[in-house]
């Protein structure tokens, strides 16, 4: 674990200290203009369909939690945004415990993978 950062975000402040192990920095610095035109390339994708199958709502509450098509969402944007609505969010790396996963989402903290999908996976979704 680095150096922990609740982001001013309540729901994030309130984990547990073994929910805290598993949380790493963004590190937004590092995101490289590959790694930005992959989260457009996937966005977009997403995008297109949601807009055909989803409840029009459910796309304007990702705009408003702070994920933009065309950049990499920042943890401290999405933090302000979702503490509005009780909520919260976190970088980890890679995948946890199924049940620290939802033990985070008990506590209202939604949990992000902090790499970005490398170019030669780019329709990988696990």
């Amino acid at each position: 674990m680095s150096h922990f950062n609740d982001f001013n975000n309540a729901q994030v402040a309130k984990l547990p200290n073994h929910l805290k192990q598993f949380i790493v920095d963004q590190n937004y610095e590092k995101y490289t203009p590959i790694d930005q035109a992959v989260w457009r390339y996937v966005m977009r994708q997403n995008y297109s369909y949601l807009k055909n199958v989803a409840y029009y709502p459910y796309i304007k509450g990702l705009q408003r939690a702070g994920l933009s098509i065309e950049h990499i969402p920042d943890l401290q944007t999405m933090n302000d945004n979702l503490g509005k609505i009780g909520w919260g969010a976190v970088t980890v790396d890679g995948f946890i415990p199924p049940a620290a996963f939802m033990e985070y989402q008990a506590y209202r903290v939604l949990v992000i993978a902090a790499d970005i999908r490398q170019i030669n996976h780019i329709e990988y979704t696990p």
